[in-house]
C-alpha cells in the first residue's frame, strides 16, 4: 500500500504534463522532482497511530530525476514522470496546463491487481524550468481508506547526460 501511495504522487505530476495545449515552453533536459506528503487522515484509526504516521511522513521525501527529451518537452505524454512500477490504469478527467497554471485530477487503480484506487488532484504553477504544486490523494477500497496531502516541486537541473 505504501508503494501505491508514493507512486500516486508522481502520477499526479505526470498528469499535469499530459493534455492541455502543448508544452507551453517546458524545456528539455534533466529534471528533478521532489514529493513530500505533509498530512494524512485515516477515518476509524486511533489518533495515536495517525499522529505517528504523520511524524514518519514528515521525515520522508521522494526525489527522482528524469531526462526529458526535446520530443517529450514539445508534446508531454502521460508516461513522462511515471515511476517504472506505476499503474497503467489511470484516467485523468481534468488535465489543464496552460498560462503557467496546473489543474489536474484523475483516478488510478491499485497496481498488480490489488484492491482499491486513488483519486488525485494537483493544483499549482509552472515555468519553463520549474513546477510547484499542492497534491491531494484519497485512497478508497483495499485494506483501509485514507486521505493524504503534500507538496511537489520539480526543476530543470541541467542538460541530460550524454549517452555513453
Amino acid at each position: 500500500m505504501k508503494k501505491f501511495l508514493m507512486a500516486a504522487a508522481p502520477l499526479a505530476l505526470l498528469g499535469a504534463c499530459s493534455g492541455g495545449g502543448g508544452s507551453d515552453g517546458l524545456q528539455a533536459g534533466e529534471w528533478t522532482m521532489t514529493t513530500t506528503m505533509t498530512d494524512i487522515e485515516m477515518p476509524g484509526m486511533p489518533e495515536e497511530m495517525v499522529a505517528q504516521m504523520r511524524e514518519q511522513m514528515g521525515e520522508q521525501t521522494d526525489t527522482s530525476t528524469r531526462c526529458i527529451t526535446e520530443e517529450e518537452a514539445a508534446d508531454p505524454g502521460a508516461s513522462l514522470f511515471a515511476p517504472e512500477d506505476a499503474s497503467e490504469d489511470c484516467d485523468f478527467t481534468n488535465s489543464t496546463v496552460e498560462g503557467g497554471v496546473i489543474n489536474v485530477s484523475g483516478t488510478c487503480e491499485a497496481p498488480g491487481g490489488q484492491e482499491g484506487s486513488a483519486t488525485m488532484a494537483i493544483e499549482g504553477t509552472y515555468t519553463a524550468t520549474t513546477m510547484d504544486a499542492e497534491l491531494s490523494v484519497d485512497v478508497q477500497g483495499g485494506p483501509m481508506e485514507m486521505s493524504m496531502s503534500g507538496t511537489m516541486t520539480a526543476e530543470r537541473t541541467g542538460d541530460c547526460p550524454a549517452d555513453g
